[in-house]
């Protein structure tokens, strides 16, 4: 089974044709490196490029890793971390102010 197959059925069991997002880890078969979290296709260069630098004459291969994106459907994330330390701040300079004001 070559990394295309794998990777075709692992996009019909976890539904990126369906609008999931799917990140590929591309692991050595011949050392312990590894690629980072991205695309398919990303991924897939990369490893041949490990293979064309670190072992050449030897056809890519090793373990293809699939999980989800970490930053798949949180993009309300940071406005929401941005709004609760604004909220914070302004709590904070309202109370000062009202210490400030009580004690003239």
């Amino acid at each position: 089974m070559t990394n295309a197959t794998i990777a075709a059925f692992v996009q019909a069991l976890c539904g990126e044709k369906r609008g999931v997002d799917v990140a590929y880890r591309y692991w050595c078969g011949e050392c312990s490196s590894r690629t980072a979290w991205l695309g398919e296709s990303e991924g897939e260069r990369q490893q041949v490029e490990h293979y064309a630098k670190r072992h050449p004459g030897i056809p890519p291969g090793g373990q293809v890793e699939v999980g989800r994106r970490l930053d798949a459907g949180r993009g309300w994330l940071a406005p929401a971390a941005a709004a609760l330390v604004l909220l914070i701040v302004v709590v904070a300079v309202v109370a000062v102010v009202a210490v400030v004001t009580r004690y003239r």
